[in-house]
């Protein structure tokens, strides 16, 4: 072979420097997921309400009394669930009725003695449901028995501390028997008014500093227990239960067993009939929904174990509440624990509950993105094939238009150049029937430039 016929040879050419790309069926893919995130995120903005605080403000009642004591164990499980609790203490179920109803105030739930809200405060409450009876007690002294609040008419008697759920249904009773006026002031029956905490009213009552007092309190307080065995203090049996019951809904009748406080000496020494409210859990009506069932689940490990007044699982529940009940409490009430909460950590359930309400929008949205996928993955891969017949078209329109001279000569090293581009575009096997058609039609249009030119193709020259 002459020099000539080596000079004419095509030189050996290395690939072509690429930048490291990712396989275009995977970037397509990549794409398609970027945008279903975007789409993701602008659902659960859209869809999902905002999550559950982390931060409680329970407001209870005196430190001493059973609300306050029942908070801390409320405040104990919650934080095991990650949420930090703050126990407010105050005069009791009116101060944390008044504080719940404010709208500048932070707390977010209470416990609340039935019987207390006027109509605009149970327009912004809701309860989770009652929690245990709350029996109203009156103890009084005197060698006479009496069976009746207003039998008690020009006694010194002990209606709470203000602000206490036992001064508003203590003043509410003892108004309807005449012996205080619509404003709490004694009447012209001589009654005198104490309003000592709990506590104090029952060690006062004992030392005979007072000859009778209300207490709405649970069983298990130390005072009352005390009190039931007391010398000289007797416990007041309404005899008209059922009239106190029909004419105020909030209160439901409930019967001391004889023997109950102390088998041995029997005390008391004959049933019982005492009315009683009941202590409710009750909250914002901007409540979240996401921690209604664990407060749920905490009150019925607290209070399902039944007492003295009430049977096992009767508590917490939806009846003796005069507060509109929550929806989500009823749900609860219905079905028990949200599944996924039995089966997650609170906040891991609580953020899965709330997504799941922006699936079915998600997936309208979704599928007409994951239906173009395919037909986007083909057409960037037949790109890559067709996109070099433009040059063909227009190498084919100037040859019908005349051709010829360094023109022509241009032509045929911009074909040679594009035919080793060509060689390393990489495609899948699937479509290697397109990519050497274009690979003939490129040899082709080259035949036509070097037949046009007069000379044979130098690839000939070089065999």
């Amino acid at each position: 072979m002459s020099d000539a016929d080596l000079s004419r040879r095509e030189p050996v050419h290395s690939p072509p420097r690429r930048r490291r790309r990712i396989g275009r069926s995977t970037a397509a893919w990549i794409w398609i997921a970027g945008l279903c995130l975007a789409v993701l995120a602008a659902s659960y903005l859209m869809f999902v309400e905002p999550p559950p605080p982390r931060r409680l403000v329970f407001a209870t009642g005196a430190r001493t009394g059973a609300y306050y004591r029942f908070a801390g164990r409320y405040a104990e499980e919650l934080r095991r669930q990650g949420l930090e609790v703050e126990i407010r203490e105050t005069a009791g179920s009116v101060e944390n009725l008044s504080l719940l109803s404010d709208e500048g105030s932070d707390v977010s739930l209470a416990i609340l003695q039935s019987g207390l809200a006027d109509a605009a405060q149970a327009e912004k409450l809701l309860t989770l449901g009652s929690l245990y009876r709350e029996p109203l007690w009156v103890f009084y002294r005197g060698e006479e028995a009496c069976d009746r609040p207003g039998q008690l008419a020009g006694r010194r008697i002990g209606v709470g501390p203000e602000g206490s759920g036992t001064q508003a249904v203590a003043i509410r009773l003892l108004a309807e028997n005449g012996l205080v006026d619509a404003g709490a002031s004694p009447g012209t029956t001589g009654t005198r008014l104490s309003h000592q905490n709990a506590a104090d009213a029952a060690a006062a009552l004992a030392k005979g500093e007072l000859d009778a007092a209300f207490f709405v309190s649970a069983f298990e307080a130390d005072y009352i227990r005390q009190l039931l065995g007391t010398p000289g203090v007797k416990l007041l049996s309404f005899a008209q239960q059922e009239a106190y019951r029909r004419r105020f809904r909030f209160l439901s009748p409930v019967t001391l067993p004889a023997g109950v406080v102390d088998l041995g000496r029997n005390l008391p020494a004959r049933d019982v009939s005492l009315l009683a409210p009941t202590a409710m859990l009750a909250v914002r009506k901007d409540f979240s929904p996401a921690l209604v069932p664990v407060l749920l689940t905490v009150a019925t490990r607290i209070h399902g174990g039944g007492s003295v007044l009430s049977e096992p699982q009767e508590f917490p529940s939806e009846a003796y509440c005069d507060l509109p009940l929550s929806e989500d409490a009823h749900r609860y009430y219905l079905s028990g624990q949200p599944f996924l909460q039995r089966l997650l950590p609170f906040w891991l359930a609580s953020l899965a509950d709330r997504a799941k309400l922006m699936l079915i929008p998600l997936v309208m949205l979704l599928m007409p993105m994951l239906r173009a996928a395919p037909p986007l993955i083909r057409w960037r891969i037949r790109r890559k094939i067709y996109r070099w017949y433009s040059v063909l078209r227009e190498i084919d329109q100037k040859l019908a238009s005349g051709l010829g001279g360094l023109d022509l000569d241009r032509e045929i090293q911009r074909l040679r150049n594009i035919e080793h581009k060509v060689v390393w575009v990489d495609v899948p096997l699937s479509y290697m029937e397109e990519f050497y058609q274009l690979r003939m039609h490129l040899t082709m249009m080259q035949q036509r430039l070097d037949d046009l030119r007069g000379q044979p193709r130098e690839t000939e020259l070089a065999s």
